[in-house]
Order: C-alpha cells, then structure tokens, then sequence
C-alpha cells in the first residue's frame, strides 16, 4: 500500500481505529469483577477479581488467577490490593480482627495476607453487632 493512499483515510476513521485500540488495550489490562465477601460485621469488603489476559501471560502456572481487593464499606476506602494469586485450593477467608483472634489481619488462604487493619467493634456505636463485645 502507497503512503498516498493513508492519507486519503479521513481523519475520523483515524480516530475510530485509536478508539478501538484503547478499549482492546483496557479489555486486556483490567481484572474483571468476579465475586465478593463482607466480613462479620459489615465493614471491610474483599473483593476477588480475575486477573487480566495480561496477567494470565505473566503468571502461567496459575491455575485461578485473581487479584484480591480489600475496602473499608463506609466510606469506599480502598485499603490494600493483592499481587496475582492463584486461589485454586486456596481461597479459605479468615477474619481476625475481633476478640478473641484480634491481630487484625485478614487471610485469603496462604498467599494473600492483609495486616494493620482497624477491628470492625473499635466503634460499637457505628456497628450494632458489635455490642456482644466487651472493650
């Protein structure tokens, strides 16, 4: 093809085919939504996202590629984000941030571990479950 031709292309087909590129390359760049989970109390949420066709590349082995995603509900806080993981076999989530295990961290089997998070009964009067609790 002659350099003469491409310049003949309109400017918006130009612009079309830029645009298309850029969502091809988010598609491939973005972990998708999969599932989540709302500790006991209600105040940290995990979300479990699978990992994206770029990852997936990256991380062969992985049989469940996910990137696992920790907020604060109330306001969205994001408050940590895991590297890829493989959760196949391996997706058990323990929530230690209350009596009697209060060393508040949050576990995501044995390769995603989330640590220094505030315990949900620091504030019982926001969280009404939490009232069993003795301080």
């Amino acid at each position: 093809m002659q350099l003469s031709r491409l310049k003949r292309v309109p400017c918006i087909a130009w612009c079309l085919a830029l645009g298309v590129l850029c969502l091809i390359a988010w598609y491939v760049a973005t972990p998708t939504f999969a599932d989540a989970e709302n500790s006991p109390h209600q105040v940290y949420r995990l979300e479990f996202h699978k990992a994206s066709l770029l990852q997936r590349v990256a991380h062969p082995t992985h049989k469940m590629p996910y990137v696992v995603r920790l907020y604060r509900i109330e306001p969205k806080t994001l408050l940590g984000e895991s590297a890829v993981v493989d959760l196949l076999f391996n997706g058990e989530v323990s929530w230690h941030l209350d009596p009697p295990l209060q060393f508040n961290k949050v576990y995501v089997g044995r390769d995603v571990l989330f640590e220094n998070i505030p315990g949900e009964c620091n504030e019982p009067a926001h969280v009404p479950s939490c009232s069993n609790y003795k301080h």
